[in-house]
This record gives C-alpha cells, structure tokens and sequence, in this order.
C-alpha cells in the first residue's frame, strides 16, 4: 500500500516536484496564466509529458500483460508462478497501480502543457507540440480506458489538491475525449518525413492509433457489434487508408531487421512509425529506460570474466533473465517457412566463449514433440545494442507502439468487417503483404518449401539428427536457419524433412544444398560431432576448438596444429534440392476473422496488443480456457513447470467471466477517493 500513488497524490507530485525537475520554472508550483511555455521550457514541458510512456518499458515487456496464448511468465526456476503475469494479483497489487499513477501522470503533465502554451502562437514547432500534448492526453486516456475501464477523464490542470476525489466517466463519453484529442492533434504535429524520427508524434501515427481507437470502439465490450459498430470500423478503416495513401510508410524488406533497429538505436520510419523511446537518441530529451530483451529475451546470465579481464561477457552480449516464454499455440501458428517463427521464437542457446570473437557461440533447440514449453521469446536481442558497457537490468531497446504491419492488419480486419465477414481485394491484399514479408518473400530471395535428397552421401553416424547450422550465425551458402531432420542408414542420409525453410536462397543456390552441421571457426567441438565442407563430410576425432582453417582434405585426418579440432574424412557429403517458396503457397484466395487473428498473433506478438485483441474479439475467456485444457491433460511436464506454466490460463478459466476483462481499480485510490468504486470481480 504504501507504494501506491492515488490521482491525489500524484497530482500533488506533478504540482510540486515535476514541473522544476523537467521546467525549472519559477513558481515551482504552476505558471501564472500569461507565462507561457517557450523555448526550453516547452522542450522540456513536452518531455514530461512523453515520460509517461515509460510504461512500455516494464509493464508491456515483463508484467500484466504477458500471459496470453503467446506468451506466460516463466521466471526463476520455473517453479514459483508470478502474480503480475499468472492473474494472481489483487487491486493491491504494486504494477497496478504503478501503470494507473503513470498515466495520470502523463495526463497531469499534457494538461499543463495544453493550458499554458500559446495557441495563438502560429509558429510550426509550438502548434506541434501543442498537437503532441493533445494526441498524448488522448492515447493515455485510451490505456486507461482500455485496462480499466469507466476512469476519471481528467481534461484541467489540478490547482486544488483538495478537491481531487474524481468520479468515474462514462465509458463513451472517454472515448469522445480521445477522439477530439487525437483529432484536433492530427493537424497541428508534424509529418513524420519532417521529423525523421520514431520517437515523436507524428501524423500518421496519431492516424495509425486513430484506426486503432476506433477498431477498439467497434469491438468488445465496449461495442461488439451493436448498434454503430460500422461507423466505428469504418472510421477505422478511413484512418488506416490514411496511413496506407500517405506515401510515407512501407515494410521493411526483412522481418527481424525491423527488431535489430530497435536494438540498435536505428529509425526506420517507413516501417516503425511510433516507438516507445528507450536509446537514449538525442532526439527524444526524455531518456526512457527499457526492459526489451532484459526482462523478455532469450536467456544469457553467464557472470564469466573474459580471459584475463575483470569484464563480464554480459557487459558485451548483453544480460537477459528471459522471465518470459512462448506457448505451443504460437509455434504452431506459424509454417515451417515463415521466417517469422524462428526470429519470434528462440531456436538456439548461447553458450559462452570467454574470448571476444565470437562473444558467445550458439546451439540449436532441436524441435521436440509436444513442444516443451521451453522457448523464450526472442523478438528483441541484446546482441545488437550499440551502447557498452550493457547494463545488467536495463536496455537501450526501443518499443514499437504502431508499426506498418499493424495498420495494414487493421485495414483488412475494418474492410472484413464492413463486408460482411469477407474481405474486399485491397482487403487481402493488405493480409498477403505482410505474409510475403513474413515468409521472405519481400526480399530478393527466398526460403525453400520441400527438400529432394540427390546424393545420399556415405560416412554419416548416428548423431547427425538436424542440418541447423549449430555454430555460426547462420550457413551463408546455404540460407540462415535451414533445419531438417534427417534418417541415416548405414552411413547414408535416406530420408530428409524440413523443419526450417531458412532465408536466403535463390534458384542457383537452392540447386544443391549439403546435408550436415557446416563447420565454422572458434567453435569448441567433441568426439564424433560431423560437419561438412566443400562438399565433404568429416568426424571430429580429437576435441577442441577450430581455427580459422577449415578440414579441406578427401581423406584421413587434419592437422591439430592447423585446424585445432582434428577432423577425419568420412566420406562425400549428402546432397538435396530444395524446391523455393512462391508467392502462390503464401498468398490468401480470400481472407476471413480468423486468418487475421492468427495473422496478428504471428506478426506482433510481444508488442503489447494481443490480450487486449482477444478481449475485443470476445474470445479471450475461451481462449485461455482451451490452452489451460491443454496443459493441464499432459503428463510429460514436471509438477513444478506444469505448475509455472498452467498458472495463469488456470486462473481466467476458474473465474468469473468478466473478471479479468479490466483491471482492478487500484486500492490507493479506492481508499483515498471516495466517489471511487471497484471494477467487477476484484
């Protein structure tokens, strides 16, 4: 309780503390009405404001909105169910009320901006940040209204932290709200082509959330399909159009390449068009502190020192406690060509290497059946941060808000819904964009469909089970991530089943594809591990770590002191075809709810949106219910991860239907506001 911070005393806080720690104007308290925000002071008035979205820090990447059919909370140990992200909380509960204090915090701070700037002022960079403030206090009002329902619209300064006991605002008159911000905004910020950055509001990012406002307004509960839900999905759809008709937005070309940018401190705005702003850029005065790929990501907690240094390997690679795992739902969403799935979805382990090149080394996850429930979310990587030394905690990762795909998605779910259930051309047309992306098709070349064995090779052993490539980041001849399984009799490869289409392959390359672990140097290998090389396949007979010198010699064994490992011909290696993905094994013929829902799922997963689609498609309960039913019928699982795993879908399953549709209220304000009343169910 007494980490809670009420509307009452945060705006106590705002009125006295933040104004000089972000303004550094004179009364600490309030300006007079004819001391406008200028220069400095508007700079760092509209910095406040943008602090708020601190919430996208920890809140959305490890905390109340992490178990859903993507994700669950798998934290130390796996044995002990968090209460945050396992529906075991209470109205009492510390993030509750942080993500509440957070958002009422920002409206505080937009609301002061927007009383004291000039509005008469025409000048471009005072109208922007007016129109900044606005769009603000509207998207905030929209978290809030989206997780807790009926709250306090809160539109004036607070001069009287007396009279702060707010009632509750009617679920639509809070979305008129935001929908008069949001507008008003749309005219006053800047194009995104001006502003060069993510960080800031842009227009099509207040058309982008518009669309999405509204797709929230048409669904569940707040509408689902009554009376007015066209007008809502049309309104969606003419915001989305907007974006999409602006000339300023596309997908980048590769899928994770769009994740990398946010590790590395890069805008790519034509894809990513509003980021929460955790790198620290210049461009964004707030200086956000991240939890992507920290709290989320795939698991890396080595406390080794480089050999001869007092310098951790995390401080390099970067520390992640990976608290957050996938659900067998999501893996199987997506082909074993979507090239989306083993980006998405951790599909190696590091594995430390105490010299600086490699940092760290990595080894496959073999597919397993069931899925183990094993794999972290892998979206965003630590690897590809440019700040050192890495903190420990905290990242520099920036979070996408709206990013294109997005609101390609919600044209076509809008366009399904205004034609009764099917979706018009531009409709799939939407939907196949982002599939040819997600599969790799956007690029110059492709991931491959089947593969046909032509040589079946001789020397193979017993332990050639995947052709992933276990060492390197990824087989440069022969596409990053191909899998296979293969069968090996008598020393030849008889059958082979792809697992992973990989990336990368054209027609020429795709001609011949050598089955095997491919060598790679700095790699420390064992007794009876294979690899190929130009065509060749041998046995490590002596452990030890390769060189840079690759085994090239058709029979007997390398040199130690030239190779590291010693590597003993076995034999030529087996050869297949693979036959490449087209656009005619990924396009939709036509599109219906689901085929969007899974769409969704597969390409934003972890950014935020997912639970609260589920509650606006009314499927949320059942959804949750279905994945509970699953788990809880295996028997392959140890009592303490079935336990981890089960916690969370196991709650919403045995509770009241509508309980954990919104959050509680949090229980400092309930205590301290007496026209204050709890949500149903808490």
């Amino acid at each position: 309780m007494k980490h809670n911070i009420s509307i009452i005393a945060m705006v106590v806080l705002v009125a006295f503390t933040s104004c000089k720690k972000f303004l550094d104007t004179k009364p600490s308290s309030f300006l007079a009405p004819d001391q406008y925000y200028t220069g400095a002071t508007l700079t760092n008035a509209l910095a406040g404001v943008y602090n708020s979205l601190s919430v996208y820090g920890q809140d959305y990447a490890k905390g109340l909105f992490t178990c859903n059919d993507e994700t669950f909370w798998g934290g130390p140990g796996r044995n002990t169910p968090d209460a945050q992200s396992s529906f075991s909380f209470d109205y009492a509960n510390s993030n509750v009320s942080n993500l509440w204090s957070k958002l009422y915090t920002g409206i505080e701070r937009a609301n002061q901006l927007i009383a004291y700037v000039d509005k008469n002022d025409p000048s471009a960079e005072v109208q922007a940040a007016y129109g900044e403030a606005l769009f603000l206090r509207g998207y905030y009002h929209f978290l809030l209204v989206s997780n807790f329902g009926a709250v306090p619209l809160k539109l004036t300064p607070s001069t009287d932290p007396n009279n702060l006991s707010l009632s509750r605002t009617p679920v639509d008159s809070i979305y008129q709200s935001i929908l008069s911000d949001m507008k008003m905004a749309e005219g006053k910020v800047y194009p995104i082509s001006k502003l060069g950055t993510a960080s800031r509001v842009s227009k099509t990012a207040v058309q982008g959330i518009l669309a999405r406002v509204y797709l929230t307004m048409a669904g569940y509960p707040f509408n689902g399909g009554k009376a007015g839900s066209r007008a809502m999905y049309d309104s969606s759809s003419v915001y989305s159009q907007k974006v999409i008709n602006s000339g300023l937005h596309s997908l980048n070309p590769s899928y994770s390449q769009v994740f990398i940018n946010h590790a590395a401190d890069k805008y790519e705005v034509k894809e990513s068009i509003w980021e929460a702003d955790f790198s620290g850029s210049d461009a964004n005065p707030a200086r956000l502190t991240g939890g992507l790929g920290s709290q989320n990501g795939i698991r890396f907690t080595a406390e080794n020192t480089y050999a001869g240094s007092a310098t951790t390997i995390w401080q390099d690679s970067g520390y992640s406690y990976a608290y957050i795992y996938v659900t067998q739902k999501l893996y199987d969403l997506y082909d074993k060509s979507d090239t989306r799935r083993d980006w998405n979805i951790q599909n190696f382990n590091y594995g430390v290497n105490t010299s600086r090149s490699p940092i760290v080394s990595r080894d496959p996850i073999s597919n397993t059946t069931p899925f183990a429930y094993n794999r972290n979310n892998a979206k965003w990587r630590r690897n590809y941060e440019v700040v050192f030394p890495k903190s420990k905690n905290n990242t520099a990762i920036n979070f996408p808000i709206l990013r294109f795909a997005d609101v390609l998605l919600m044209f076509a779910e809008a366009d399904l819904q205004l034609n009764g259930g099917t979706c018009s051309a531009e409709g799939i047309a939407a939907v196949n964009a982002v599939r040819e992306r997600g599969f790799g098709l956007a690029e110059t070349t492709a991931p491959l469909k089947s593969l046909t064995i032509t040589n079946q090779g001789s020397g193979y052993n017993t332990t050639l089970t995947s052709g992933y490539n276990n060492a390197s980041l990824g087989n440069i001849n022969q596409g990053n991530n191909l899998g296979y399984a293969s069968t090996i009799t008598g020393g030849k490869v008889t059958a082979v089943n792809l697992t992973s289409g990989g990336l990368g392959f054209t027609p020429t390359s795709a001609t011949t594809i050598y089955l095997g672990n491919a060598w790679a140097a700095n790699i420390t290998y064992s007794v009876n591990q294979q690899v190929i090389n130009n065509g060749n396949l041998y046995t490590i007979t002596t452990a030890g770590t390769s060189t840079s010198t690759p085994p090239t010699q058709t029979s007997g064994a390398s040199i130690a002191a030239t190779t590291g490992a010693v590597f003993t011909y076995a034999g030529p290696a087996a050869t297949a075809t693979g036959t490449l993905l087209t656009k005619a094994d990924v396009d939709l013929m036509a599109v219906t709810l689901q085929n969007i829902q899974d769409e969704r799922s597969r390409e934003l997963c972890y950014e935020g949106l997912r639970t609260r689609d589920l509650i606006r498609w009314n499927i949320f309960v059942p959804t949750m219910t279905s994945i509970a039913n699953q788990v809880n019928s295996w028997t392959t699982f140890s009592s303490n991860t079935k336990a981890q795993v089960i916690a969370g879908y196991n709650n919403v399953a045995s509770a009241a239907p509508y309980k954990f549709l919104l959050l509680p209220i949090p229980a400092s304000e309930i205590t301290v506001n007496k026209n204050m009343t709890q949500n149903p169910g808490w």
